[in-house]
């Protein structure tokens, strides 16, 4: 069996760097038969099902092990046996996807957690009164147009995180101080607005720049607007991984003053129909069988996704823990929750009391962060609930978000836009707008 070392009760789960060299590896797979490590370790590939290789399983479902020659940037994978299938699974905590192959069928890396040298220690968030925020998306925000070969129609080049920081004093200048970007998990189709995540602790593939030569002219705008603020430059190390290049965007934002909320969706996941690796059935207990995944219902509101298992306590750690990480590694000042009306109808009291869990946890470690619900109460009236009781402390009963935004709003901001369609002569209704504010 592989080693036990470092590994306690309270071991993080996914890959974890530990001080004194080596990683830990921690995966919850409650009914598969058996779970390794495989990966390749400071250039030894470590590969199949051998006793050296094989995590340990505590009473409730956990697999660990600790690896003590893997460092920051190896490659990873587990091997999951179960009664259904046997095969490769990436990690559902991975911080970030690697390019051995493509996506779905590629490794993991081993990422630290704390390498960034972050600049943002004075940053405070605006009241939630004073927010004025940006939405965006951020493969298409500042995409380019590739051209090709002569002769050869062009390509659109997704824009990354590192673009967005080159639109910062654009921003300012604006003056919002508030960034929202669209969902930037890993996803399971690309291009795509981001609502069909797959991987929920790793930046998507295509946002992320890859080499030397590219991330040279990004360091040099990134360390323009640090010497404008009195920071030290930083080096290509510091923005090479994926994750520090997301981070690298938060904490310019932070440096400038613009708060960033990231757009979670948790009332779904993505459709999996094609992807053997993923979290679906991690456990590999059945084939083909939607009742008997590990994290998933059988339940979809035609979103090509399905509801998460809100009933079972291990899943929705799972999900909160996506959150914590995103305030904990990456300084995030809130969340706008897609769709929570959905993840209400589908799960009914359990979604309730996730729901409760989520904002409560939140908001002890993180009392000043933005939690904006996305409600609509009439469009699924299977599992209705009074919008007041969505803002009302969890204390009194409610769900504890700091703000919603309804189907209302919604449509009275579409049908504006389609009025105003038909020329300047027609009459806009703004008023509507106005009530539903």
């Amino acid at each position: 069996m592989i080693s036990q070392a470092n590994i306690l009760s309270a071991t993080p789960m996914g890959a974890n760097l530990v001080s004194g060299g080596g990683a830990t590896f921690r995966v919850w797979a409650p009914r598969a038969t058996a779970v390794y490590v495989n990966g390749v370790f400071q250039g030894t590939p470590r590969t199949g099902q051998t006793d050296d290789l094989l995590m340990a399983q505590d009473s409730q479902g956990y697999w660990a092990g600790f690896v003590s020659d893997a460092a920051d940037g190896d490659l990873y994978r587990f091997w999951v046996v179960g009664a259904g299938s046997s095969g490769y699974k990436r990690d559902p905590y991975a911080r970030e996807m690697a390019t051995d192959s493509p996506f779905p069928n590629c490794s993991c890396v081993i990422r630290c957690g704390t390498a960034y040298p972050w600049h943002d220690a004075a940053f405070v968030p605006p009241d939630f009164s004073d927010m004025i925020v940006y939405q965006l998306h951020v493969g298409t925000y500042t995409a380019s147009l590739v051209t090709g070969a002569a002769g050869s129609s062009g390509s659109t080049a997704a824009s990354t995180f590192l673009d967005v920081i080159g639109k910062i004093e654009y921003m300012v200048a604006l003056g919002v101080n508030v960034l929202q970007p669209l969902p930037v998990d890993e996803l399971e189709t690309d291009p795509s607005l981001g609502y069909d995540g797959a991987d929920y602790f790793s930046p998507d593939f295509p946002y992320v720049v890859f080499g030397e030569p590219a991330l040279s002219g990004y360091l040099s705008t990134v360390n323009r607007l640090l010497g404008q603020k009195g920071f030290a430059p930083m080096t290509i190390r510091d923005i090479g991984a994926g994750p520090a290049q997301l981070k690298a965007m938060v904490d310019l934002c932070h440096v400038y003053g613009i708060a960033v909320t990231f757009d979670v969706v948790y009332n779904h996941a993505g459709g999996f129909q094609q992807d053997d690796q993923c979290l679906y059935f991690f456990d590999r207990a059945v084939t083909g069988d939607n009742n008997q995944s590990l994290y998933f219902t059988d339940q979809d509101r035609g979103t090509g996704g399905l509801s998460f298992a809100l009933w079972n306590n291990d899943v929705r750690q799972f999900i909160i823990n996506a959150a914590l990480y995103y305030v904990n590694e990456f300084h995030a000042d809130g969340f706008r929750y897609d769709e929570i009306s959905m993840l209400l109808s589908m799960n009914k009291d359990s979604g309730w009391s996730f729901c409760q869990a989520l904002t409560s946890t939140l908001g002890f470690v993180k009392p000043r962060i933005l939690q904006n619900a996305e409600y609509w109460p009439f469009e699924f009236s299977d599992y209705p609930k009074p919008a007041p009781l969505i803002v009302t402390p969890t204390g009194s009963g409610g769900e504890g978000f700091s703000v919603l935004q309804h189907d209302g709003l919604r449509s009275a901001v579409r049908n504006a836009v389609k009025q105003a369609s038909y020329g300047r002569s027609v009459s806009v209704n703004f008023d509507a707008i106005a009530n539903n504010l």
